[in-house]
């Protein structure tokens, strides 16, 4: 998937990756990549190497294990238990919608979060910054300004900034709001 082209929103940050519970863990670097169609990819890294990277589709899920050399592909929803597969779902919420997952996502204050298999123990401690958003947003059926702010990994104040006046006004279903855009990173 080429993340560059028009419709992502991009998070990169850090993370730390627990099997399970009470065993040390794996820190790296993670990118989240959410397209507004339903593709995302995951990268995690851990410098130099890749540790682990997942893609999803609207019908379609592989995920790579770089250093057992293993790869896993499927038709249809991503499995439940591959915690990388249901990263992007859960960043995006902003609350659970599926009572059938053992998946819970845990928001801590300063904008980090856990996410934790209920049943293993399998864990992601991570605080993302979003660096790319598309320009603007079409409200859907079933948005409300937390979800959609949870969904581009901003502040619901970040989306009021740049949507003028009440929320009546301007969150309507097929309305386009603006997204504030990432501040630049300078360059060295």
């Amino acid at each position: 998937m080429d993340v560059s082209e028009p419709g992502w929103t991009i998070r990169q940050g850090q993370a730390v990756w627990k099997a399970k519970p009470g065993v040390e863990g794996v820190a790296g670097d993670l990118l989240v990549a959410m397209h507004w169609n339903g593709r995302n990819v995951v990268q995690f890294t851990k410098p130099p190497l890749p540790f682990v990277t997942a893609q999803i589709d609207t019908n379609h899920w592989q995920i790579q294990y770089f250093a057992q050399k293993k790869n896993y592909s499927g038709r249809g929803q991503a499995p439940d238990g591959m915690l990388w597969l249901q990263l992007p779902e859960n960043l995006a919420a902003s609350v659970s919608t599926r009572r059938d997952t053992d998946w819970s996502i845990t928001r801590k204050r300063g904008g980090s979060w856990q996410l934790t298999n209920t049943v293993s123990g399998e864990s992601l401690d991570g605080f993302l910054a979003t660096t790319k958003l598309p320009p603007r947003h079409r409200v859907q059926p079933g948005d409300h300004v937390l979800k959609v702010a949870r969904r581009y990994g901003i502040t619901v104040e970040a989306l009021r900034a740049v949507n003028p006046g009440t929320d009546s006004t301007w969150f309507q279903i097929n309305a386009e709001i603006n997204l504030p855009q990432p501040a630049a990173t300078p360059q060295p």
